[in-house]
C-alpha cells in the first residue's frame, strides 16, 4: 500500500533504490504495511476522532485534548444510558487499563492518567475497535494476503 502522503512515498522509493538488492523486497513489505498502518490511524483523524490543530511554529499536526471527548458526544448511542461522552471516556480507560497484561504497566498508564492517554495510539485503538473501526479489517483489505499473512505471523508470541 502506498502512503496517503505523496512525498513519503518518493522518500522510500528512494531508500529502496540505496539497498541492496537482498533487503528491498523486506523493506518495501513493511512499508508497505507500515503505510497501511498509518492510514488506520489517519482514517481516524478523517472521522473526527481526533481533530487536529495545527502547531503554527513547527507546522506540526498535533491532537488536541478535547478531541476524543469531542468524538464520542457526536456517537453516543440514544439508546443506551443517557451518559456523558467525558463519563464514557473514563469507562474506556477504566476497561483499557483493566485488559492490561501487566500490573506495572497497568499502574503506569493510571498514573499518567486518562489525559495522556488521550494521546497514545494504544489507548485511540482501543475506542476505535471499541466502535467497530478494526485496525485488522483495514490491513486484511489493504494489504496483498501475502504481506497480511506476514504481518499476522510478526505479531504472533515467539514461544
Amino acid at each position: 500500500m502506498r502512503h496517503p502522503i505523496e512525498k513519503y512515498n518518493q522518500n522510500q522509493a528512494a531508500m529502496l533504490a540505496e539497498l541492496p538488492e537482498e533487503q528491498r523486497d523486506y523493506m518495501a513489505r513493511m512499508f508497505r504495511i507500515g503505510n497501511a498502518t498509518y492510514c488506520y490511524y489517519n482514517r481516524a483523524n478523517e472521522l473526527s476522532v481526533f481533530k487536529k490543530a495545527i502547531d503554527e511554529s513547527a507546522g506540526e499536526e498535533i491532537a488536541t485534548p478535547e478531541d476524543l471527548l469531542e468524538w464520542l458526544q457526536k456517537h453516543l448511542n440514544p439508546q443506551q444510558e443517557s451518559r456523558s461522552a467525558r463519563e464514557l471516556l473514563g469507562i474506556y480507560f477504566e476497561e483499557y487499563l483493566d485488559g492490561l497484561p501487566h500490573d506495572g504497566l497497568r499502574q503506569a498508564e493510571r498514573e499518567r492518567g486518562l489525559d495522556q492517554a488521550r494521546r497514545s495510539f494504544p489507548f485511540r485503538r482501543y475506542v476505535l475497535e471499541r466502535h467497530d473501526m478494526s485496525m485488522d479489517g483495514l490491513l486484511r483489505m489493504n494489504l496483498s494476503a501475502e504481506d497480511y499473512a506476514f504481518h499476522v505471523e510478526c505479531g504472533k508470541p515467539l514461544s
